[in-house]
Parts: structure tokens; C-alpha cells; sequence
């Protein structure tokens, strides 16, 4: 049957009206985008929440060689993990690795964290993590002398996720790696190899390879140096038994042209420094978490201990 154009018409506009509502007296389009059920938090875990995947940058080994292990974590938007230092509260995903005899297992390396600040009553609470993904690295030794056949590591791993409430997930992995053949050359894997490149350059930069200067004075660490094209720089601490941030997380440091400089006042209790000896950490963020620049600080602190609690000022310095 032949429909002449005024039909058509007329049947376009009647399918067109049947996919709109009436929305405050004018017709809008209805969509059919499909809506999420909300999150059961009752029967989530941190095991739904966070997915673990590990990579090494080699799949063939020679005693003798260093390598690195990729521990990848990849979390459910709108939640999100924590740095080694998580702030006001949290906790960092803990890593319990053994292997073979003759090998050295290092500690895990965090890249740069992001700050997340939270009004409380009169109060602003911070912590430092991750959302969307992150991956800790690893680095692993094997001795000239070690002669298994393959490498064996037993991971176990604990994290805790949180958004508006905090949920543990916890695994245990294993991981081999063959040795490589007899007057072969190790192997590698250009996938993990890939991984590890991405995050290592995301890894805080030691001060002295930055041309950071960082020094005490008084009761204060003092950091200057280049800025490059950043105009925000900030500090936050590391764990630091002992010493703490006398003033609010994080500080703000000025940049005047090309440099920054940054002042962050000190709480030293030697009473509180658990046995360890007392030392001032942190890092220096510079631009976005988008665009992560990061150097870390890391300075002993000696005291003259003058009576039960009271100190001396302290005076040492980190040079460019």
C-alpha cells in the first residue's frame, strides 16, 4: 500500500509522542537509560568492591637479577583505598609477602596519593588514598646463589575500602616464576613491564634528585626549591612516630616566579616516638593528582634532651 508523505508524517509524529512525558506543563523526550539498583552495603564486602591483579616485569628469571612485583588494585567508583599514612582515619593495604630462600623482598613503594577532605561539625577531617585504581610495587632481589627452579611467593593481602562506611576485603595469592633455561637470558613481560613504567613515574621523587632543599629550624621544616609550571604546593606528612604537624593538613607553601618555598610547623615528642629515632617526613605535591608531581622528604631530627619531655632546637638540613 502507497502512504503519501502526510501519512508518514502524521505516523512519525504519533511515535515520537508516545516516548515523551509531560514534565511542569512542557513535553520533554523520556529516556529509557536503564537505573542501577541501589548498593546492598548489608551484604557488600571489601572483596566486592576492590579487584586484585598481580604482574611482574619478567616471566623468566636469572639468579642474581632484581625485579618487580605489581600489586594492582582496582576499586569501585566512588570508593576508595588509602596511602601508607591514611590521615585522620583508615588504614593502608597491607602486603605480607614471603618467598624462597635467597631472595629479598623489599618494601611496597606508594605513588602519590590524592587528599581527601571531609567537613566534620566545626572540624575538617583528612586522609590521603586512591580512588579509581592503584598499584604498589614491589622490588625483589635474587641472590647469585640462588639455585630453585622457580621463584614461589605467597601473598597475602588486606585492604580496607571505604565511602560512607568502611568495609576489609582480604586474599591470599600465589605466584611462580621459572627460572630461565640453562645459558638462556631472562624474559620479559611487555604487559607488566607497561604497568610498572605507568606507576613508577606516578612514585615521589627523592628531594636531592628534585633540587629540593629542605632543612629545621627551630621547631619548623623549611622546603624550597623549583616549581616549574605548578602553582599550588602542598605538604603532607608520612607516619612519624614522635613528630607530627603542629597545624592543619596539608600545608600550603607560596610560589613567587619559578620557585615555592613552604614552612610546616613541628609537634616533637620524643616520648611518643615508640623506640624509633625521631625523624620529619612527608611529601611535597605539586600540581594536580591528575597531573602527579610528588618529591618526598625524609629528615633525621637530632635533640638534646634537657629533661623528662623537653628539648632543644634541632638543627639539620637536606641540600639540593
Amino acid at each position: 500500500m502507497l502512504c503519501s508523505s502526510h501519512t508518514i508524517r502524521t505516523l512519525s509524529f504519533a511515535l515520537w509522542m508516545s516516548v515523551v512525558v509531560l514534565c511542569g506543563g512542557r513535553l520533554c523526550a523520556q529516556t529509557t537509560t536503564p537505573v542501577s539498583p541501589p548498593e546492598d552495603l548489608a551484604t557488600l564486602t571489601g572483596n566486592d568492591l576492590v579487584t586484585v591483579t598481580l604482574h611482574t616485569d619478567i616471566v623468566r628469571f636469572q639468579p642474581g637479577q632484581e625485579l618487580t612485583l605489581a600489586v594492582h588494585y582496582d576499586i569501585r567508583p566512588g570508593w576508595h583505598l588509602y596511602w601508607r599514612n591514611p590521615g585522620d582515619n583508615g588504614m593502608p593495604p597491607s602486603l605480607s609477602i614471603k618467598a624462597n630462600s635467597g631472595v629479598v623482598v623489599g618494601n611496597p613503594l606508594y605513588p602519590r596519593p590524592k587528599v581527601f577532605q571531609k567537613k566534620q561539625g566545626d572540624s575538617i577531617e583528612t586522609s590521603f588514598g586512591y580512588e579509581g585504581s592503584v598499584c604498589l610495587l614491589v622490588p625483589l632481589s635474587i641472590t647469585r646463589s640462588f639455585e630453585d627452579d622457580q621463584l614461589d611467593l605467597e601473598i597475602e593481602l588486606e585492604w580496607l575500602v571505604c565511602k560512607d562506611i568502611c568495609l576489609i576485603g582480604s586474599e591470599r595469592r600465589d605466584l611462580s616464576i621459572p627460572a630461565a633455561l640453562p645459558q638462556r637470558p631472562s624474559s620479559m613481560d611487555p604487559a607488566g613491564l607497561r604497568l610498572i613504567k605507568l606507576w613508577r613515574n606516578r612514585m615521589p621523587l627523592p628531594a636531592a634528585k628534585a633540587r629540593i632543599s629542605a632543612s629545621l629550624r627551630g621547631d619548623s621544616l623549611l622546603i624550597s626549591g623549583p616549581s616549574g609550571l605548578s602553582r599550588q604546593v602542598r605538604f603532607i606528612p608520612d607516619l612519624t612516630p614522635g613528630v607530627t604537624s603542629a597545624v592543619q593538613v596539608p600545608v600550603s607553601g607560596v610560589v613567587v616566579g619559578s620557585r615555592f618555598t613552604l614552612e610546616v610547623p613541628l609537634d616533637i615528642r620524643p616520648q611518643d616516638a615508640l623506640g624509633q629515632p625521631l625523624r620529619v617526613a612527608g611529601l611535597v605535591l605539586l600540581g594536580s593528582y591528575e597531573r602527579p608531581r610528588a618529591i618526598s622528604v625524609d629528615l633525621p631530627i637530632p635533640l638534646t634532651v634537657r629533661d623528662d619531655f623537653g628539648v632543644s632546637e634541632p638543627e639539620a638540613s637536606l641540600t639540593e
